[in-house]
């Protein structure tokens, strides 16, 4: 089913509103989505999807996963951490051991992705 404009601008508006100095604020997030579920104004479902979407976007564009084949070293993930800050000064990171990655490191900020992990490069040689 396609969103209406209208319920795209309302969830746009409502998003906004969930804002402060430009990061989400979970707690007027909430605020939000119960008035739409208990109020139920026109459209509210398509309205509610909107803003679980836009949402979901904003909470993964600060979102830092890395993960690495063996425990990184402090100095590692040091030098890891002050490079995304240095991209987003509000990044959350967490640092994950993935044993299937074989070697390396693939790091995801919102929905940018840098592997370097030896099973992408083998991905890679397997589709040539």
């Amino acid at each position: 089913m396609k969103l209406s404009r209208e319920a795209k601008r309302q969830a746009r508006q409502l998003f906004d509103a969930s804002l402060v100095n430009g990061r989400l604020d979970h707690s007027r997030s909430l605020i939000i989505a119960e008035t739409l579920v208990s109020k139920r104004p026109r459209a509210a479902f398509e309205i509610l999807k909107e803003f679980t979407r836009l949402t979901r976007l904003q909470l993964n564009a600060h979102q830092a996963i890395v993960e690495s084949a063996t425990p990184l070293e402090p100095s590692s993930q040091a030098e890891i951490i002050t490079a995304l800050q240095s991209r987003d000064d509000q990044v959350d990171v967490s640092i994950i051991v993935n044993p299937s990655l074989l070697g390396g490191t693939r790091i995801r900020l919102g929905s940018d992705v840098w592997d370097g992990s030896i099973s992408a490069k083998l991905h890679q040689l397997n589709n040539i």
